[in-house]
């Protein structure tokens, strides 16, 4: 009879113990998609928007600290604003690192030398403005 106790008070931990595990995965896995969800939008949306321009286009790639390490091409854009009359310069990475140089060069094909862009802008901090990405 003892054993049968035991045997049923192990099973019950165990597969407790197995539920519980699973949910904490799920939660962790929901906290990191909503941090990393936050830190692709613009950092407040009620910002005012200004047109700019972009200015240059480039792909850079990522340093390597070990030979075995991949190499990821990061899009990235500069881009520059009028606000009051005084001229502002940003950038901002666009879209996410490729492991294909190829591929970070067609996100920035979409943002042409010269092409008038809407941004937003910190009212409080001019040199710190954003483009919402397409």
């Amino acid at each position: 009879m003892y054993a049968d106790i035991g045997t049923l008070l192990c099973g019950i931990l165990c597969i407790g113990g197995t539920i519980f595990a699973v949910v904490g995965v799920i939660v962790l896995m929901l906290v990191n998609h909503n941090r990393s969800r936050g830190k692709t939008t613009v950092l407040n949306p009620n910002w005012p928007t200004v047109t700019g321009r972009i200015t240059t286009t480039r792909v850079e790639e990522t340093v390597r600290t070990r030979p075995d390490d991949d190499v990821f091409f990061y899009p990235y854009i500069e881009f520059e604003y009028m606000i009051n009359g005084q001229i502002y310069k940003g950038k901002q990475a666009v879209g996410k690192p490729f492991n294909l140089e190829s591929k970070a060069r067609s996100t920035i094909a979409q943002y042409p030398h010269g092409t008038s862009v809407n941004l937003y802008y910190n009212p409080e901090k001019h040199e710190e403005a954003k483009l919402l990405l397409r």
